[in-house]
């Protein structure tokens, strides 16, 4: 069909099939195939449920703009370039109503905006990495956005984004690279513009190229310590020669410096991009409010010159068909040294990619019997025995797992220390249980359940962030014809054993390979080196005694297919609502004991309910052996359920056990004909926990939760964060030393007074009447049976003022052979506020992208720099914190770095125009009033206030409106008194030191496994030297010390109501 664009030249669109969408999905798709053979996935969310109004004057109104919304964005171009001020057009989206409640008028906000958001996905990744210049497709991904020949600014794409309260993200895959943004949607046609830009006429630069590798090399440093990278940098190597997953992805300066000249590699990276970026492989997903035809036209005007060389992909054919891990280095056993302190068992299988089976999924249905963990399954049977805390089956879908040559299934069981010594037999119950598969065959019954769940899943499914949404839908562009791009990912639609069968046909001991990872190996016993991660393993063949054992071996009594799941829901009908629908939870009910809180969801009207519950209790702040025994609590109660309660799960119901500040948090949602028995099932094992728990279950997740302690403060920016601040915190270090003091009888008592005085929040929201929210509360109260706090038992949260100046803390990191420094500088600013909440909140917005362009893209000081406001206990601030590496800058340069940029951003305030101030306060306000994409996110917000003890559910609208007063001398007065010298500058500086890889190689060399396990206590490692004496007022090498001096902020959180009766 001709389409004639606005420029009036004429340009052939196909249309494709329109894609299959769930019944409750109310946005309208369109496929459009360009004459360049770019493909675009057009998508219209006017009548989506995100924007619905509950109030019909409104959807009118709404009506009416979104009527004359293309002739807006005809204009929207020269309004900014002439710096035209908007803000009054947007006062419709503030009115004033009347509070019966104190008789007084109020401002009413709607909160009805939806970013626009955009993913474009190229056919080509790190599979197709020149072999001379490995990690060429993440490099490209970077350098594509450092300017264009129609936007030269090398930051040019990025400022746009951010000053409009937009994001940014790329990713590269093993053969996709993934581009998306969002923006608000009156600058969605200047966003695509420049962004057209990247895959039209890229700049590229030489200068350009020499900084951005830097941060390719920042960005695997940081990489480095991460053991899934690790693994699968080793795994990569059994692959045949030759074979494209042979090749490192990451990219650092040894391939992008070292191995190649300056001038090579300005050549070849070119020649990728004029290669590989071809309209016709490219897939791109775009969203926003705007009518279909306004879409299509955007995408034409902005993506029709994109180039198309016509050239096919690289061809991968000749390891196709299952051969690309038929090696004899794939069928071994591997002992590899982790990162972290882990204790792991991995089988593998290869097989043909699998990827044109996605209407039946073979692998996805194996996978979901073997990671079963109900009754009769492996997982069942090996925690019984002792031997196995977790375990993970399947691939992830990423690119180097499921790619067009080849498919990886995966068993990964988490082993205990019991069962690291019972190895033989953890790998014999794995091939029983694989034979009881082979042996009962594929089951309609088991796959008619997964189909149901998932129809289920998707006919009911929330809205995705539209970010997500296009990044995910322009990836499943390329796997799928245009009919499935939406579900080919998310449905089972056709049965078919015969693929099940000849997946499980795979599954034989003959062509396994096997992984075990353990921190406490012998580093002597590994006598091979991975070259890219410096992994240290050792390979052994696999026994053939072993080999013919499993071949053979029968099906344990124990093991048995999954049962038909109770946890199934039939009846989805929904409440009727009440005539007034309050717009936030209101107290249904409240004593000394408890308060229930409730709102019916008038929205998104799904039969979904979300039931979230706070146990407050002062016990884990008083002491860190306390501290620790909550997160025992949690962690061995989640294990004595999920047999339990898998079966739930596995129906897509959500519970979450975890440990907050003042207390144990459960929070569940799913369908809500059933979510009621999962709560009662909680409850019963609360009460029931004494006589379940059992000293070798406590011993074996004691193990695990050191574990996850150590796994935790190794990494450099978790190690101290802002805890000095609290008058009451205990750091992972802490509880780990007290953990390991701690004995069975001490967690049976702790256990046993947990539930003796507690105070219970409850929020119910969605599909539950009032009167079944109530009683279903009460019932769970019953069952707890606990007495309530005394007034000394309330906990108070308290922070100390940071003095005037600077106080720096500098710890060395406590993995001695990780490279990786972190330097948070956090500046204080003060009680809570909504007006001091939303300046910072405007500073940050306009700090966001000067920052990242000076400190990350010019000085290249590390690939990760942010800004962020912080608010701790209800004291507000805003830290700084830039991730480098010990070899490349010194953490007191950074330091220095980030208060030079912050007198320059002074300079920037003081040339800011009122224009400006109200572009970024107008980015600001539209960002605040994004619609709820889910009841979740809402959910989220209110149980946010009520577990601080603050209750302001309309803390949005508040800001908001409080938005609007900011005048720029305000922000430059408050700017200039918290930067270096000013009246109110009070800055904590926390640096984690990483060490130096020329002086971590001389250390590691004397430091063995049996060195590591004389380090059964940890203790944080203070820096004392001159030099910090002249950069801070305060050297902190001994918190307590420093905190004995300060004063002490009083609660400034709030305190529930039902709780200050205490007080009286």
């Amino acid at each position: 069909m001709e389409h004639t664009n606005g420029d009036g030249e004429g340009h052939q669109v196909e249309y494709l099939e329109t894609p299959i969408k769930s019944e409750n999905d109310k946005k309208e798709y369109r496929v459009i195939k360009l004459s360049n053979g770019l493909t675009a996935l057009l998508i219209s969310d006017i009548h989506s449920k995100t924007c619905a109004s509950q109030d019909q004057d409104d959807q009118d109104k709404e009506q009416s703009n979104r009527e004359s919304i293309e002739d807006e964005t005809e204009d929207e171009e020269s309004s900014e370039e002439n710096g035209e001020n908007n803000e009054d057009e947007d006062e419709g989206d503030i009115s004033d109503d009347y509070d019966e409640e104190d008789g007084s008028s109020v401002k009413r906000v709607k909160r009805d905006e939806k970013k626009a958001a955009c993913g474009l996905c190229v056919g080509v990744g790190s599979f197709s990495d020149p072999s001379e210049v490995q990690g060429m497709a993440h490099f490209l991904e970077h350098m594509v956005f450092m300017g264009s020949e129609k936007y030269p600014q090398e930051n040019d794409f990025d400022a746009f984004i951010s000053k409009r309260g937009g994001f940014t993200n790329a990713s590269t895959d093993c053969e996709h690279t993934t581009f998306y943004f969002d923006i608000q949607e009156k600058h969605l046609s200047s966003a695509l513009d420049r962004f057209a830009q990247f895959f039209i006429k890229p700049l590229m630069k030489k200068d350009a190229i020499t900084r951005e590798r830097e941060a390719v090399e920042s960005e695997f440093q940081l990489a480095l310590p991460c053991d899934e990278n690790r693994k699968e940098q080793l795994f990569s190597s059994f692959a045949q020669t030759g074979h494209p997953a042979n090749k490192f992805i990451w990219g650092n300066l040894i391939t992008l410096r070292d191995n190649v000249h300056d001038d090579k590699l300005y050549e070849e990276l070119h020649k990728f991009r004029e290669r590989h970026y071809s309209a016709h492989r490219m897939k791109l997903a775009i969203q926003a409010r705007l009518p279909l035809d306004t879409l299509e036209k955007y995408v034409i005007t902005y993506f029709a010159d994109v180039p198309n060389n016509g050239l096919p992909p690289d061809d991968f054919t000749a390891f196709k068909d299952g051969v690309s891990f038929d090696t004899p280095a794939f069928r071994k056993m591997y002992k590899v040294k982790p990162f972290k302190d882990v204790s792991q068992l991995e089988l593998t299988w290869a097989m043909p990619s699998l990827l044109h089976l996605y209407k039946s999924k073979p692998h996805q249905y194996i996978s979901w019997i073997i990671g079963h963990e109900g009754k009769g399954s492996l997982i069942s049977y090996l925690r019984k025995k002792m031997w196995s805390l977790d375990i993970f089956s399947g691939s992830t879908e990423s690119g180097f797992e499921h790619s067009s040559m080849y498919a990886l299934l995966k068993i990964t069981i988490i082993l205990s220390y019991e069962g690291q010594q019972h190895l033989e037999e953890v790998l014999d119950a794995i091939f029983s249980f694989i034979n009881l598969l082979k042996k009962e065959g594929p089951q309609k019954r088991i796959y008619d359940e997964i189909y149901q769940i998932e129809e289920n899943n998707f006919r009911f499914a929330d809205e995705e962030d539209p970010a997500d949404y296009v990044e995910d839908l322009c990836e499943s562009m390329h796997f799928y014809p245009s009919r499935d791009y939406i579900t080919g990912n998310e449905l089972y639609s056709e049965y078919n054993p015969e693929a099940i069968q000849k997946c499980l046909d795979y599954l034989v001991p003959e062509t396994v390979n096997i992984m075990i990872f353990n921190e406490d190996f012998d580093c002597h016993e590994l006598n091979k080196v991975e070259p890219w991660f410096q992994t240290k393993y050792t390979d052994i063949e696999i026994s053939k005694e072993w080999i013919e054992r499993w071949k053979s071996i029968e099906p344990l009594p124990d093991f048995h297919l999954p049962l038909e799941n109770t946890f199934l829901t039939s009846d989805f009908s929904l409440i009727p609502l009440p005539v007034e629908v309050p717009k936030y939870p209101v107290k249904l009910y409240s004593n000394t004991l408890s308060e229930i809180w409730y709102r019916p969801d008038p929205k998104f009207r799904l039969p979904e309910c979300y039931m979230n519950f706070h146990f407050v209790s002062p016990l884990g702040l008083q002491s860190p052996e306390n501290a620790a025994l909550m997160e025992m609590y949690c962690n061995v109660l989640k294990l004595l359920l999920i047999e339990e309660l898998y079966p739930a799960i596995a129906a897509g119901f959500n519970y979450n056990i975890s440990v907050s500040e003042k207390g144990i948090t459960i929070k569940m949602n799913g369908f809500n004909e059933k979510l009621p028995l999962l709560l009662m099932a909680i409850a019963k094992y609360m009460v029931e926990y004494p006589t379940l728990v059992t000293k070798d279950l406590f011993e074996i997740v004691k193990v695990q939760q050191l574990k996850t302690y150590y796994n935790t403060f190794i990494k450099p920016g978790k190690l101290v964060r802002l805890w000095i601040l609290k008058l009451s915190h205990y750091t992972h270090v802490d509880m780990h030393t007290a953990l390991r003091g701690i004995n069975f009888e001490e967690f049976q008592g702790f256990v046993k007074f947990f539930t003796n005085h507690l105070f219970i929040q409850c929020l119910v929201q969605g599909n539950l009447t009032q009167n079944a929210a109530i009683d279903t509360v009460h019932k769970c109260v019953k069952i707890i049976n606990c007495g309530p706090l005394t007034s000394s038992m309330i906990p108070q949260m308290r922070v100390f003022q940071i003095p005037v100046g600077t106080s720096c803390c500098k710890l060395k990191n406590i993995n001695k052979i990780d490279a990786n420094s972190v330097i948070t500088n956090y500046y204080q600013a003060g009680v809570e506020s909504i007006e001091l909440s939303v300046l910072i909140d405007l500073m940050i917005m306009i700090m966001e992208e000067p920052l990242f362009n000076r400190l990350r893209t010019q000085e290249q000081l590390g690939y990760d720099v942010s800004c962020v406001l912080r608010e701790i206990n209800g004291i507000l601030g805003y830290s700084i914190t830039v991730h480098t590496q010990a070899d490349k800058y010194t953490t007191e340069h950074v330091d220095q770095r980030i208060e030079e940029f912050l007198k320059s951003f002074n300079k920037i305030l003081e040339d800011f125009s009122e224009e400006e101030l109200d572009d970024a306060k107008e980015a600001l306000r539209k960002l605040k009033q994004c619609a709820d994409i889910d009841l979740e996110e809402e959910v989220n917000r209110n149980w946010h206030e009520i577990t601080h003890w603050q209750y302001m559910f309309d803390r949005l609208e508040r800001e908001v409106l409080a938005i609007k007063d900011i005048k720029i001398n305000e922000l430059r007065e408050w700017s200039t008194k918290h930067t270096l010298n000013g009246s109110n500058f009070r800055k904590l500086s926390v640096h984690v030191v990483g060490t130096d890889p020329k002086e971590s190689a001389v250390k590691e060399a004397s430091n063995t496994a049996e060195d590591n396990k004389k380090a059964q206590y940890f203790v944080l490692e203070y820096i004392t030297n001159e030099q910090n004496k002249e950069i801070a007022d305060h050297h902190i090498v001994d918190v307590e010390k420093y905190k004995k001096k300060l004063y002490i902020y009083p609660v400034s959180e709030g305190i529930s109501s039902s709780l200050r009766k205490l007080y009286k």
